[in-house]
């Protein structure tokens, strides 16, 4: 009878072993059964990256726990059943994000770019009273702003991390206003931190008639030492009335590039005799950090030298899609093979030398802007009412999009404005009205918008810092304009949490 007992036990044991072995195989390969159809299916994963990290993923509305995968720090949902599916990342405090998605058999469905936005951020002021714009330094270091107060104008420099002013200059003109409206231009840093080009338009007066008239120019300053003592007219130290388009030498300090009576010129703010023609005929430029692109007239043929102008001059087009009676306002490079064109009658034409197509074309009308990513991979453009991206080279992560594509991304009845990319190049901040959004490019079902902060200003400047992840913005407190920042999005440590 013990023997018969041990018998059964044992063959039992066999049974049970060649049951549930291959079940256990099966489930770990992500096969299911499938009890509706009375089959094994091949069962899909939704793999997710999300910040904030500890966020909860809900799929048809059922909290669903997930595997950690350390090597990419993406978050893994695994055996689920081919099919359409309601997928949530919710948190207390922070706005959702949601998305109707497709699971396939034996595939991940992969969001490796999902940010949530808190519902409120606590904003911090700075003491900058008054403030009219603002401009970054390029290391971080500091941080300029123009300033009006009992109509006179000021150009402040503070210190960005400890919020502290290191330095002021005074406008020593009785009537004038800073002229980034009228040039399209902003003041603009030297890389070193140690200059900055600060656009002015002086208005004068006729004391006999009355009649009043403008004279643009710039001011070099020295930045930031306390008080600035040393500061020139352009204009004056280089003999030129027609100067526009400042920028500064990436490589050498003290030099800068500028357009003068249809010429490309680079000069040293320390040495009034180191003036350099580089190209005659030219209508726009950009500097790359080892070179010098420009566009010249009548055919605006792009032309690449070294940022001295001693090297031969490379051309890298040899026509031009569009009206050449409407002169290149602006020539964005991101390399030799992809560049950007804003005309004076705000069309955009791209040239692409791509990895399946070359091609140069009128791409958009009306546009306002215009940004290529870290990589090259995408152009984001604008006009007032609409944001769009266009695709230069594959983009082979979900979602797969090809190149010389154009998604739409947003459109409103009112106006836009501060449009700019997000550090990942996956979303774009904006503003419209009072209110500071973040879109995202992913175009599955629909595209997640979330609110940021909204501003007391009726009209603001708003700047996203990459390196520090803060959202800087003009404000109102205490019925007066003020540089306020949130913190954006949510700090990880080193392992990514």
């Amino acid at each position: 009878m013990r023997k018969f007992r041990r018998m059964l036990f044992f063959w039992s044991l066999v049974v049970l072993f060649f049951i549930v072995a291959p079940t256990v195989v099966m489930r770990t390969r992500g096969y299911r059964f499938d009890f509706n159809h009375g089959i094994l299916v091949h069962s899909g994963t939704v793999s997710l990256k999300m910040n904030p990290k500890d966020a909860d993923i809900f799929i048809n509305d059922k909290l669903e726990k997930y595997n950690l995968n350390r090597i990419n720090n993406s978050f893994n949902i695994n055996g689920v059943r081919p099919g359409t599916y309601s997928i949530s990342v919710r948190q207390e405090g922070f706005q959702s994000w949601n998305k109707q998605a497709e699971v396939h058999s034996g595939l991940s469905t992969e969001f490796w770019n999902i940010i949530l936005a808190r519902n409120e951020y606590e904003k911090t002021f700075y003491k900058t009273s008054g403030i009219e714009k603002f401009f970054i330094s390029p290391k971080d270091h500091h941080l300029a702003y123009t300033q009006m107060l009992d109509n006179r104008n000021f150009v402040r420099i503070m210190d960005s991390k400890k919020k502290a002013e290191l330095a002021f200059f005074e406008i020593p003109l009785v009537q004038s206003r800073f002229a980034t409206d009228e040039l399209k231009e902003n003041i603009e840093w030297a890389p070193e931190e140690d200059y900055l080009s600060v656009p002015i338009v002086e208005i004068m007066t006729n004391k006999k008639t009355g009649e009043t008239s403008e004279r643009v120019f710039y001011y070099i300053i020295e930045a930031p030492t306390e008080p600035i003592k040393n500061y020139w007219d352009l204009n004056l130290l280089t003999g030129r009335n027609d100067i526009r388009r400042v920028r500064w030498d990436p490589q050498e300090k003290g030099y800068l590039f500028f357009l003068s009576n249809n010429q490309l010129i680079r000069f040293n703010v320390n040495n009034p005799l180191a003036l350099s023609v580089i190209a005659e005929n030219v209508s726009s430029y950009d500097l790359s950090p080892n070179a010098v692109y420009f566009s010249k007239k009548p055919n605006e043929i792009v032309y690449k030298t070294s940022l001295d102008g001693q090297s031969e001059k490379t051309q890298l087009t040899f026509d031009f899609p569009g009206d050449v009676k409407n002169n290149n306002e602006k020539l964005i490079v991101y390399d030799d093979q992809r560049m950007a064109f804003l005309n004076s009658d705000k069309n955009l034409y791209v040239f692409n030398k791509g990895e399946h197509a070359d091609y140069f074309k009128n791409l958009a009308s009306e546009i306002e802007g215009l940004h290529f990513s870290n990589d090259g991979k995408k152009l984001l453009f604008w006009n007032k009412n609409e944001i769009s991206v266009h695709f230069l080279r594959d983009w082979t992560v979900q979602p797969t999009r090809y190149e010389g594509e154009t998604n739409n991304i947003t459109r409103y009845i009112n106006e836009i404005a501060n449009v700019q990319w997000h550090k990942d190049y996956e979303h774009v901040i904006f503003s419209v009205g009072p209110e500071i959004k973040i879109i995202e490019l992913d175009p599955r079902d629909i595209r997640n918008c979330m609110n940021l902060v909204t501003s007391n200003q009726k009209e603001f400047l708003a700047t996203y810092n990459h390196s520090q992840e803060i959202l800087f913005f003009i404000d109102k407190k205490d019925n007066l304009p003020e540089l306020a920042s949130i913190i954006f999005p949510e700090s990880e440590n080193f392992l990514g949490f």
